[in-house]
């Protein structure tokens, strides 16, 4: 068999010899891996000690792009919990728009009070306490008219509030009821009650301009273009930290993640998100994200944090340890964007086209494999078993280099040890095929792990011939007898002897 082994190259009739042996003396098992995505993923096989996952992530969203007129440059979108729609400013025209997840647009709501004066709205905030009498409103800030304008469920303007001066940013803080709206100009922080036209003079602030909140205790956080620092003040106007980069930077973003307490800052120029312990106001991460991040939100359909990054079009997705999963592209947009909580649909807006882009996300599988494969790993754990040959086989022409074989001691240590699978290419087919001689004598079972990179859409099935070793066989005949383990070969006669 040896001699045949060495001339398989050249005698196709040695080749059915061999497998038709190896047929014969050995066990069979097929693995079939598939990566359904567009970017290679790092695939683990074996390892049932640990449990280790095949690829990390497992599961992801796949995207559906619709687009949606809307009128002169959408500025900024936010989705409403409370309706389940989405709100976009649209800065020229003086209106919003209001969208549902069927890309279709429900109301268009005028802002100007009458045709010649100009609104030009740029900031907007939904009421999101169960117990406010505004419960779903939304409150918009407006730089040429210097206005508050609250807008009810019924798409009705409630109350406009002349502010007295130019605002930049405003925030909902559920902890009193209250918006919060800041003003680079003035360099004021003022604040507006629910139900109440009287603006309360709150802070001030030199070069104050975003703002963000943290929803369960009403501390405010405010971005200085002064000192390009974050100060954090509670509700009754004491700083309680402060925290920053110390370099400038155009605008910050916000977004407190109520799961977590954690605050999620951007830094427009300085490309950085800082994850802040709200505890502490120190942070407990810096990530260095995509080029000019402008915004940030929550996908609670795969538990990813979000951050828009303009420049690049993309997104760059985090997750809950604060590492970095990946960066996707995204259709074009500008400075805005919002996830819906009930489907995780995005919708983004789009200056430039004058158009909502909306993403319907379905949750996927990125890597699959056999529906036996667990069954297989679970039995190759308590009997392992020994190759005597292996086959693997791609289906697009992209190889499969390296196969990392890596065995874990009692003690924690891992061994890992390579295999260049490109070495065993068959010169018997014109598919992408490898015959791996050297796996002849490696042992599977709960130790060890099989280690590689799939190519984007890519299945790889791995032909495994075996010989497996049946551990109970080797137990003397007066062990006692384990409970909840299936022999294939029977109970000992002595055994039922003692009973």
């Amino acid at each position: 068999m040896n001699k045949q082994l060495n001339n398989w190259y050249d005698q196709h009739q040695g080749l059915r010899r061999f497998y038709k042996e190896l047929l014969q003396e050995n066990k069979v098992a097929q693995i079939t891996v598939t990566n359904c995505s567009d970017q290679p993923r790092e695939i683990t096989l074996w390892g049932a000690n640990k449990c280790a996952p095949i690829a990390n992530p497992l599961y992801g969203s796949e995207f559906v792009l619709r687009e949606i007129d809307v009128e002169e440059i959408p500025y900024q979108v936010i989705y409403n919990p409370v309706n389940d729609l989405f709100y976009v400013i649209n800065f020229k025209s003086d209106s919003i728009s209001v969208v549902n997840d069927q890309a279709q647009v429900m109301q268009t709501i005028p802002l100007r009070t009458d045709p010649l004066t100009v609104v030009n709205p740029i900031r907007i905030v939904v009421n999101t306490s169960e117990n406010s009498p505004e419960y779903g409103h939304v409150a918009i800030i407006s730089t040429s008219s210097s206005e508050l304008i609250i807008i009810g469920l019924d798409f009705t303007i409630k109350r406009r509030i002349n502010l007295n001066s130019i605002p930049d940013d405003i925030i909902y803080n559920p902890i009193g009821d209250q918006y919060y709206i800041t003003s680079v100009d003035s360099g004021a922080v003022n604040r507006i009650s629910m139900g109440s036209d009287l603006i309360e003079y709150y802070l001030g602030i030199i070069g104050v301009k975003n703002v963000g909140v943290n929803s369960d205790t009403g501390d405010i956080y405010f971005f200085q273009t002064d000192t390009y620092l974050v100060d954090v003040y509670d509700t009754n106007r004491v700083r309680i930290g402060g925290f920053g980069l110390g370099v400038p930077n155009d605008k910050v973003s916000f977004y407190y993640h109520s799961l977590n307490a954690k605050m999620y800052v951007s830094y427009d120029i300085s490309n950085i998100l800082l994850v802040i312990n709200t505890a502490t106001t120190r942070a407990d991460a810096a990530l260095d994200v995509g080029n000019r991040p402008v915004d940030i939100g929550y996908n609670k359909n795969d538990n990813y944090i979000y951050v828009a990054n303009q420049t690049d079009q993309t997104f760059t997705r985090i997750d809950e340890n604060f590492q970095i999963v990946d960066t996707i592209a995204i259709a074009s947009f500008q400075r805005s964007f919002a996830v819906s909580s009930k489907n995780g649909y995005f919708a983004l807006n789009n200056e430039l086209s004058n158009k909502l882009i909306m993403y319907s996300g379905e949750r996927k599988a990125l890597v699959k494999v056999n529906d036996d494969y667990s069954e297989i790993r679970e039995d190759f754990k308590y009997n392992p078993m020994i190759i005597t040959h292996m086959k693997v086989v791609a289906s697009t022409e992209k190889r499969i280099h390296t196969l990392q074989i890596i065995e874990s001691s009692i003690s924690g240590m891992e061994r890992c040890e390579g295999v260049s699978l490109g070495n065993y290419q068959s010169a018997q087919s014109f598919g992408n095929i490898s015959e791996v001689f050297e796996m002849e004598g490696q042992l599977i079972d709960g130790r060890v792990c099989w280690r590689f990179t799939i190519n984007p859409n890519q299945q790889v099935s791995f032909l495994i011939y075996y010989q497996q070793l049946e551990m109970y066989n080797f137990l003397p005949e007066k062990s006692p007898i384990s409970t909840n383990i299936q022999m294939s070969k029977g109970i000992p006669q002595l055994w039922k002897q003692e009973n």
